[in-house]
């Protein structure tokens, strides 16, 4: 399929070549690849294939003019406010622990949990930035990260930008020691975010 029938009828709508290749690599379709670029601003590889996951329920393999056909032709009201920045949930797995997937699904977990009662609990502060988050598809992000001592060079950093985080510590009922620093969460506006964990790779 061509770049333009891919694009869909709204030619103004060009994807980011690095992020479908990005997509692409990751085993995603072309189709889904484009339509993860659309619906999330063309802003990041990450950013896109995390609507692609959450979006499964969807036809992502058909082309993109397929989807503009049912949308209203005023679309102003999904177009972000001016003055509204975009922010995700990132959330930095520590390798080295060797963990299972579902203990890596629990962790990651327990630190969205934390991190939104950080920012219930800091209304004042962190209140628009959960409004935000929330309004805009809640995005969370997994990435890979290479020990413990990352984890907490990347914890210090977030909280020398102001953001929200949280390390996960475990209980050691299974697989891993007590103690052990199994996921770091981190909040933020996404450039922001990007420039303390951009480096890593998704899990």
């Amino acid at each position: 399929m061509d770049e333009a029938s891919g694009a869909g009828s709204n030619s103004s709508f060009q994807p980011k070549e690095e992020i479908i290749n990005t997509l692409l690599s990751l085993g995603f379709s072309r189709n889904s690849a484009i339509k993860g670029c659309y619906y999330t601003g063309n802003y990041s590889a990450d950013l896109a294939a995390a609507w692609v996951i959450e979006n499964q329920d969807k036809n992502l393999d058909g082309p993109l003019e397929d989807d503009l056909e049912f949308e209203d032709e005023d679309d102003s009201e999904e177009e972000l406010p001016e003055g509204f920045d975009l922010h995700k949930m990132v959330f930095v797995v520590n390798m080295e622990l060797n963990m299972g997937v579902g203990k890596v699904a629990a962790q990651c977990a327990h630190a969205a949990l934390a991190l939104h009662r950080i920012m219930i609990d800091n209304a004042d502060k962190f209140g628009e930035m959960m409004m935000s988050w929330e309004q805009f598809g809640e995005t969370k992000i997994v990435l890979k990260g290479d020990n413990s001592a990352q984890l907490l060079d990347l914890a210090k950093k977030a909280e020398g930008a102001g953001l929200p985080n949280y390390i996960v510590h475990d209980a050691g009922r299974t697989q891993i020691a007590a103690g052990s620093q199994t996921v770091l969460g981190i909040m933020g506006k996404i450039d922001t975010v990007d420039s303390i964990t951009g480096k890593l790779k998704l899990l």
